[in-house]
């Protein structure tokens, strides 16, 4: 299925949408835990009427004071360009990959794809700050199971939103096996 597929089936599910669909956040990445939410999610809580909002944190690369120093303005724009670009591409290849499944796999809610820029706050925040924004349903996240350990040193993204987005959050807890699973 080509992306201009995906979107056509989208707008013509958009069309055909109840007006009291629900507005479902999902929090993806590009890892193995993330896949296994998304399966989970469209297995078990996306109905037809749904839209939902796949919508993934980047980090911008930050450029170094050489690249600032060495180079005219217009060639540190040009960089910035390309640079955007391919993270962009790359974050689209992500998400195709799970609208995709989820098509294969009978879902009919309308998909669409926030790929948002890190800010201040982190993932954490910037995920807030949309949630406060569209005011989903709910949001769904998937753990990566760090435990408490890793809660404590390095913070945990779903921790974070249980305890501080305005919706309810469903966290899907994921197996090792995830871990393990063929990309």
């Amino acid at each position: 299925i080509e992306h201009s597929q995906i979107r056509k089936i989208g707008k013509k599910m958009a069309s055909e949408k109840k007006k009291d669909a629900r507005l479902i956040v999902m929090c993806v990445d590009k890892s193995e835990y993330s896949k296994a939410g998304w399966k989970w999610a469209v297995e078990n809580v996306l109905k037809d009427t749904d839209q939902v909002q796949l919508i993934h944190v980047y980090e911008r690369k930050p450029m170094s004071t050489f690249d600032y120093v060495s180079k005219d303005y217009h060639q540190l724009m040009e960089l910035e360009k390309k640079y955007m670009e391919e993270v962009r591409k790359r974050n689209a290849e992500i998400m195709k990959e799970m609208v995709v499944d989820a098509l294969r796999m009978g879902c009919k809610a309308h998909i669409t794809v926030e790929i948002l820029d890190l800010h201040d706050g982190g993932a954490k925040g910037t995920i807030q700050e949309h949630c406060n924004r569209v005011n989903p349903a709910m949001c769904i996240v998937a753990s990566r199971g760090t435990g408490a350990f890793g809660r404590a040193f390095l913070g945990s993204v779903s921790d974070y939103l249980v305890h501080n987005l305005k919706c309810p959050v469903i966290v899907v807890k994921t197996t090792k096996s995830a871990e393990k699973a063929p990309a």
